[in-house]
């Protein structure tokens, strides 16, 4: 894709030039920090492994409604992995129609979720790879009618790739020292529907035990563009393309919250009135890829390891063939229950149904209702960025606390997308309501912050604290001020509809503007919540730390690192662009060189594994 549209809205400031303007828009971008269990990014742990036993059989098939990508996760059968790559992203947030729950989504996000290069944001290339593992087709021959049949979708709701923005599909012969041959191939496109390909397998050269075949894409490389979502992948013998026909009953999206407004909430603003947040019924949605069923469906909630299960609580028996279903299911006044005695809370919630059909593991989707400290809108999964652009630009999300409580900070998710703000600075702001607009500042924090990315899983949420916790009840509002003209991309969850009446801009001498944009802005207050130790944030833990001097020449020390945890040090020129980068051997002191940065200010981010725990203003000057 070509960045060539720039979203944006403005707030001037006073010490801000008079002229500047400003507007809101999104830019198209993905994935999850509370995700439905099945596609947890936990999932791709940092050993690479490979599933073992020699070739698969065919029928090689998979539908991603179960992780499938190498990993050392226990909790994943080995007996799932079909592909020996983890580039490609298994998500059920960013296709339209899908055949049955989940894709396989490629974009110009690397197997980190990081973009393959957040320097330059118009770069392109080849980018992700989807590789099956190894295949026995010893023995088979053309006459055997051994075909792969797929299905593709360009943008979904997320974005379209361009005509240069391309999906490959290659085989791969054994014979010899092994080639790759492309095959196929299909210039970017924008599509609400999937679209089956049937491709014959044909040459002696493939009809061999090893054989491959992979998924490629040409992509922007400086972050989530382009892409395309990889569907319903069957590799098999006697295969009329003419006379083809799926015998399967699938689920198609996830259920992501059984609450009336919220994905999550505090636990201890629940429990004040239960019936009162919860929705009275809920959506789900089935895929009948072939003749009439008799579909029963039914629904179970589980809580610390104890299930009460709800079967044939709705039955479908006619006239439902070849088609994409929505029933709505009933609770009968179901409720989490109130008398779990602590201050957090997660139930596990599942819906499946009982057709007799070839693929029972899409039969069933589930999520976590996680109840902890804080409110969030959104389902975790970004497919589109809300991008704020403009010096001084204000923006604002309106919540109901349900008590009064404490809030401490926010979580926000800033999706990579084009520029890098890392080096910018906002700053934390909390509103009070007037007539369903922003009214009086509550709080403003005198500290600055900056976005912050990270290299190990899509959609990670970062915490803000504010200068000094607030009491708040009722309406509020949080977001921030921009001190800068730099897009900031914040997450935008297509897959809800909340921004409209809650979400807030404010343009330069003018008044609050509602958003027009559709989505669920990926900003979630924290509060105490309950808690009577310390807030359980894990950046709130963090001992600040100590970086002297400043100005520094040649060396610089940072002390109060974490005991035993490695801490990446990054450093950020005024234009935003990554100039050095060391990692600490997990002692809580460590001196770095800065002899080879030139004079001039620098933005330094210490990043733990836990999150960021400084972003601090350095001074070089030799």
């Amino acid at each position: 894709m070509r960045i060539t549209i720039k979203l944006v809205f403005a707030l001037l400031l006073g010490f801000l030039a008079i002229n500047s303007t400003a507007q809101e828009s999104e830019q198209p971008i993905l994935f999850d920090a509370i995700k439905n269990s099945a596609f947890r990014k936990e999932q791709r742990l940092p050993i690479r492994s490979e599933r073992g036993g020699g070739s698969l059989q065919i029928p090689f098939f998979d539908d991603f409604s179960r992780y499938s990508l190498p990993t050392n996760d226990p909790s994943i059968p080995s007996e799932w992995q079909r592909w020996s790559d983890d580039y490609a992203r298994i998500n059920n947030t960013f296709p339209i129609s899908p055949l049955t729950i989940g894709v396989a989504t490629l974009d110009g996000l690397n197997a980190d979720g990081y973009p393959y290069n957040f320097l330059d944001e118009y770069d392109e290339g080849f980018a992700d790879t989807l590789t099956s593992l190894p295949i026995d087709l010893g023995g088979y021959s053309e006459v055997d009618n051994v075909y792969l049949v797929f299905h593709y979708q360009g943008q979904g709701l997320g974005n379209a790739p361009e005509s240069d923005d391309s999906l490959y599909l290659d085989f791969y012969s054994p014979f010899g020292q092994g080639q790759w041959f492309q095959v196929w191939s299909l210039a970017g496109e924008s599509s609400e529907v999937f679209t089956r390909v049937e491709i014959p397998i044909q040459g002696q050269e493939f009809f061999l035990d090893g054989f491959r075949f992979r998924f490629r894409n040409h992509a922007t490389l400086s972050g989530n563009w382009d892409h395309w979502h990889i569907d319903y992948v069957l590799l098999d013998q006697n295969i009329d393309p003419e006379n083809f026909i799926y015998d399967d009953v699938a689920m198609q999206y996830p259920v992501n919250t059984l609450l009336n407004v919220y994905t999550s909430m505090p636990w201890t603003h629940y429990i004040t009135n239960p019936a009162g947040f919860m929705a009275d019924n809920f959506n789900f949605y089935q895929n009948n890829l072939g003749p009439t069923e008799n579909i029963a469906s039914g629904w179970s909630f589980t809580y610390d390891g104890s299930t009460q299960n709800f079967p044939s609580q709705d039955l479908n028996v006619s006239d439902n063939a070849f088609q994409e279903i929505i029933r709505t299911g009933n609770f009968g006044g179901y409720n989490y229950d109130p008398e779990v005695n602590d201050t957090c809370a997660t139930f596990k919630f599942c819906v499946y149904h009982n057709p007799s059909d070839a693929y029972a593991q899409n039969d069933t989707t589930c999520f976590e209702q996680v109840f902890t400290n804080y409110y969030a809108y959104d389902d975790g999964s970004a497919e589109r960025a809300f991008t704020v652009e403009g010096a001084g630009a204000q923006l604002a999300l309106r919540f109901q606390s349900a008590i009064e409580d404490t809030l401490y900070g926010i979580y926000v998710h800033w999706t990579p997308s084009g520029y890098n703000p890392s080096a910018n600075s906002f700053i934390l702001r909390v509103w009070g309501d007037e007539g369903g607009v922003p009214g009086a500042e509550l709080i403003e924090n005198y500290n600055t912050h900056n976005p912050q990315y990270y290299h190990d899983g899509y959609d990670i949420f970062s915490y803000y604290a504010f200068d000094d916790p607030l009491p708040v009840n009722g309406t509020f509002y949080v977001g921030w001020v921009q001190s800068d003209a730099a897009r900031y991309n914040v997450g935008n969850d297509k897959n809800r509809d909340i921004n409209t009446g809650r979400l807030f801009y404010k343009l330069a001498n003018s008044n609050w503007t509602q958003s027009s944009i559709p989505g669920a802005v990926m900003i979630r207050p924290v509060f105490r919540a309950g808690k009577t130790g310390p807030v359980s944030v894990d950046e709130l833990n963090m001992d600040v730390l100590s970086i002297y001097p400043n100005p520094v020449e040649d060396l610089l020390t940072i002390q109060n690192l974490p005991n035993g945890e490695n801490v990446n040090l990054e450093f950020y020129d005024i234009s935003g662009r990554l100039v050095k980068s060391e990692n600490t051997s997990g002692s809580t002191i460590a001196q770095i060189a800065t002899n080879d940065l030139s004079n001039g200010m620098f933005i330094l981010i210490a990043r733990a594994k836990s999150g960021v725990i400084e972003t601090q203003r350095i001074v070089v000057r030799h």
